[in-house]
């Protein structure tokens, strides 16, 4: 099959940024130098209440490749809808202007704004592309500073991560867009597969994070929507259980939290996905035994993880 995004390396960027004047500055930063520059960049500011609209818009001053929205109302921070209303909204404005100003690309992704990206971020992620015309969806790997030293979070490697992330063009139309609701880059990720695109991370494609993922709104809250948002996707009450066991040992409010969370959407009859076929190839990836392969593949994944010291730069 011959893919037009394979006639391009350009690639458009979506941030979504609520109160993050402490981390914007350094997210751009690692942006403008990266090797290989995204050819759009809308950075879409969510009502916030500190300077992050001032300093996006003195970077758009800055780079005529950069490019500000800025949305109104929507009170607090909905962590079920929100997030996925504002970055799908921030897509919409990227493809809008890339096709009106005919600027040319192959992928198009999101990037949260709490990263610090290593200056060839971008260019492996688009090689990853380039080796593979089946490779619908492709995340760097996800790396915390703890101690002074740079630790890889050990997730599953055909597992793209949420950000940040690139999706192939074709793959992105197919999957009907940035997907409105809970846990879009999980229903993405599965939605590609069920397509037969292939998934994944390239590990050593180096994202610092500056918070843990569920670090903006605290483990209680974060680890309750993933229940909620598990059981909604199709997952089956003992894997959660499985899953919430090996938390427990980590974290008890964690484990406690992924179970009452998915209790809590039980309780409430939410909807679960309708495609049959898309909700069984969820609950059989979620299996004990898909579970003990991801590990498997993790601890593989963790020969290529590239560095070990705190050396990366903006």
């Amino acid at each position: 099959m011959r893919l037009r995004s394979s006639k391009t390396r350009g690639y458009l960027l979506v941030t979504p940024a609520k109160n993050e004047e402490a981390n914007l500055p350094l997210l751009a930063k690692s942006v403008v130098n990266q090797s290989l520059r995204p050819r759009l960049w809308v950075i879409v500011n969510d009502n916030s209440s500190d300077g992050t609209g001032k300093i996006a818009e003195e970077l758009a001053e800055r780079h005529r490749w950069i490019e500000v929205l800025h949305l109104k109302g929507g009170g607090g921070y909905d962590l079920k809808y929100r997030y996925s209303q504002v970055v799908r909204i921030g897509f919409e404005r990227a493809l809008s202007l890339a096709i009106g100003r005919g600027i040319p690309f192959g992928y198009i992704g999101v990037l949260d704004a709490d990263f610090i990206l290593e200056r060839r971020f971008f260019e492996k992620l688009v090689e990853a592309f380039g080796r593979d015309p089946r490779l619908g969806i492709v995340s760097g790997g996800g790396y915390y500073l703890k101690g002074g030293r740079l630790v890889w979070e050990g997730t599953d490697p055909e597992r793209p991560k949420g950000s940040p992330r690139l999706f192939r063009r074709e793959c992105f139309r197919e999957v009907g867009g940035y997907r409105e609701g809970p846990s879009p880059d999980t229903v993405s990720h599965y939605l590609a597969r069920f397509l037969g695109w292939r998934t994944g991370q390239v590990v050593d494609a180096i994202a610092v994070q500056l918070r843990e993922t569920e670090g903006r709104f605290g483990h209680l809250r974060g680890y309750e929507m993933l229940g909620w948002s598990n059981y909604k996707l199709g997952a089956s009450f003992t894997s959660i259980l499985a899953r919430a066991g090996f938390l427990m040992l980590q974290n008890p409010v964690k484990g406690y939290a992924l179970v009452a969370g998915y209790l809590k959407a039980f309780k409430g009859h939410e909807r679960r996905i309708e495609n049959g076929d898309l909700r069984e190839m969820i609950r059989s990836d979620l299996t004990l035994g898909s579970n003990l392969r991801k590990l498997r593949r993790i601890r593989d994944a963790r020969k290529l993880v590239p560095v070990r010291e705190s050396d990366v730069r903006g």
